[in-house]
């Protein structure tokens, strides 16, 4: 039978800890199976590979690929991990499943944030507290189900090695859609960004990839741009 959802973790050069995350994942939802994309680690391998990159996509297309997979594997939804997240509590696959079936306007359902996560510029992805479900503007892709075929009504994403934006546009075609990205406060994953040496010329490189990309699909990157 096959199944709805097609789960994968985003891995890089994680290793230990992203084999750490997989063995959670899988012992707290034995009915799934967890794929993980390498996207061509140069060193410090995980040891539960099931999809190779030869060469690195970058965030954006290390997405975009494990979108195909799912789609591929005639899955309709995508939980989708980055291999960086840490779960504070355990995750039930089965029950975001089941939240992102029974409303079928909902299109991307994450689990929430710490307070101590570095994604300060998505204040509303921080947990609440109330096990609530709660709609949002938009909502960072690390930890998410996504309907694929929502995905595709727009014509997936852009090239993107960064990936920034997407997140943009999939709020920009819910609003106009009449659809819903929920934060599920049930769950919560902690996220801090090792990488601080030139962080904020990173950050420059990454909008100015967002502004082409999207320049370039939209006639002007500011139609999608959430409004604050």
């Amino acid at each position: 039978m096959k199944k709805k959802t097609f789960c994968i973790i985003l891995e890089y050069c994680g290793g230990a800890k992203t084999d750490a995350l997989f063995q959670k994942l899988s012992k707290w939802n034995p009915d799934y199976n967890i794929h993980i994309l390498d996207n061509a680690s140069v060193n410090n391998r995980c040891s539960y590979i099931t999809h190779q990159n030869l060469s690195n996509t970058g965030i954006g297309g290390g997405i975009k690929d494990c979108l195909r997979f799912a789609r591929n594997s005639r899955a309709e939804y995508l939980f989708f991990m980055t291999n960086d997240i840490i779960p504070i509590n355990e995750i039930d696959i089965g029950h975001l499943e089941q939240i992102i079936i029974h409303h079928q306007d909902i299109v991307q359902l994450g689990v929430s944030l710490t307070r101590d996560s570095d994604k300060q510029y998505y204040p509303w992805m921080i947990n609440q507290g109330e096990n609530d479900n709660r709609i949002v503007r938009h909502s960072d892709l690390l930890c998410c189900f996504l309907n694929l075929d929502f995905i595709e009504s727009f014509g997936g994403f852009p090239d993107s090695r960064s990936g920034w934006g997407y997140d943009w546009e999939i709020g920009y075609q819910a609003r106009i859609n009449n659809k819903k990205i929920v934060i599920c406060d049930a769950y919560s994953i902690r996220h801090v960004d090792q990488n601080k040496e030139n962080a904020q010329q990173i950050r420059d490189t990454k909008f100015m990839e967002l502004k082409e990309v999207y320049n370039k699909k939209y006639g002007d990157y500011k139609v999608i741009e959430p409004s604050l």
